[in-house]
């Protein structure tokens, strides 16, 4: 009887300790960046003349300054550059994005899955850019970026090849940097 009691304690702490193995490499898994932000990351940078460009090890999560495009309309937003977007489906996705975008949390970034010019660093520093996770919405993707120069968000479209191309960038006024 004892035996059978002492079996049965060790079957379900077996049972318990493997389950809790494939729930921490689930969880593992969940909290990395996928193949295709990977992808959208190198293309933010594609055309850039760095030779090395040095990315925080782990994405942004949700942060105040953040908020600010939630409060304004696309249109009163300070474009960086040329923004490309004539789409008219792009409103009801940059409206979806503002309602997500407070779910974004930290992931690891996979050097390995980035171009070689990015050099993964695990401090933060002023040199060094930090990076949202890359959100994707239909054909769209919005990431926030951090830099030592400013704060924006940066929006790339997919196009008929399946490649990320930059769509428009919006800058982030002073006073909230």
């Amino acid at each position: 009887m004892a035996r059978s009691v002492i079996k049965t304690y060790l079957n379900l702490g077996l049972i318990l300790f493997l389950s809790l193995g494939f729930q921490n490499v689930y969880s593992q898994k969940v909290t990395e960046l996928n193949l295709e932000q990977h992808r959208i990351i190198n293309s933010i940078y594609k055309y850039s003349p760095e030779k090395q460009i040095k990315l925080y090890k782990r994405t942004l999560e949700y942060e105040s300054w953040m908020g600010f495009i939630k409060t304004t309309n696309f249109e009163d937003l300070e474009v960086i550059g040329y923004c490309s977007i004539k789409d008219s489906e792009f409103e009801k996705e940059f409206n979806e994005f503002k309602n997500v975008m407070v779910n974004l949390g930290s992931k690891k970034i996979n050097s390995n899955d980035l171009d070689s010019k990015f050099k993964v660093k695990i401090i933060s520093s002023k040199n060094v850019l930090a990076l949202s996770e890359p959100m994707i919405i239909n054909e769209y993707s919005f990431q926030f970026i951090k830099s030592f120069y400013g704060r924006s968000l940066n929006v790339q479209k997919k196009n008929d090849h399946g490649n990320w191309d930059y769509a428009c960038g919006i800058y982030f006024p002073i006073d909230l940097q």
